[in-house]
């Protein structure tokens, strides 16, 4: 009885210390990117569902005086962590409450960008995005390795105000709507 007191009392301990360490952390990466300039690459593809659009489609959404920056690697790029439908949803209620004010600015990095296009029609997913074969945005930038951490509020000067993935976390998206 008492071997798994102990044992338990150090399991605790454990996930207590990785809890600790993962919240300074996250504190750390806060700190790190508020503040922080973005760099845009000129050579990602905008397009629709996966098909070209036209550049002064996408060139408005760098213009707002707002914006949600989504940067999604290859290693990130599956539907079910994409949480595209909680996108929409994101977008369509910010387009009621912000009145274009807010642009929405989705980068991929994906392995294969047909898949890409598939994940996007099967989701009905019709908002612009960026297909980034080359990397260029994480290059300029050095993202966090932390998918969480992948995700900024922009002010029109492309400096992060806040971090965090709104369609991820509902405290986020209701700490990007109060800003």
């Amino acid at each position: 009885m008492k071997k798994h007191i102990f044992l338990l009392i150090l399991l605790f301990s454990v996930f207590s210390c990785q809890d600790n360490r993962k919240e300074k952390n996250a504190k750390k990466i806060i700190k790190e990117w508020t503040g922080k300039t973005i760099l845009f690459p000129s050579d990602a593809q905008c397009c629709v569902a996966g098909n070209d659009t036209l550049p002064s489609v996408c060139d408005g959404l760098f213009q707002k005086d707002f914006k949600i920056l989504l940067y999604v690697d290859s290693v990130g790029c599956s539907s079910c962590r994409l949480k595209l439908s909680d996108w929409k949803q994101l977008i369509e209620e910010s387009d009621t409450l912000f009145q274009d004010k807010l642009g929405f600015l989705f980068f991929f990095q994906p392995k294969n960008r047909k898949e890409m296009s598939y994940i996007f029609r099967m989701n009905e997913f019709d908002f612009p995005v960026f297909i980034d074969m080359n990397n260029s945005l994480d290059k300029k930038n050095h993202f966090p390795a932390a998918m969480e951490h992948q995700c900024f509020l922009l002010n029109r000067e492309n400096e992060v105000i806040a971090i965090g993935n709104p369609a991820a976390n509902i405290k986020i998206w209701k700490l990007y709507k109060k800003i």
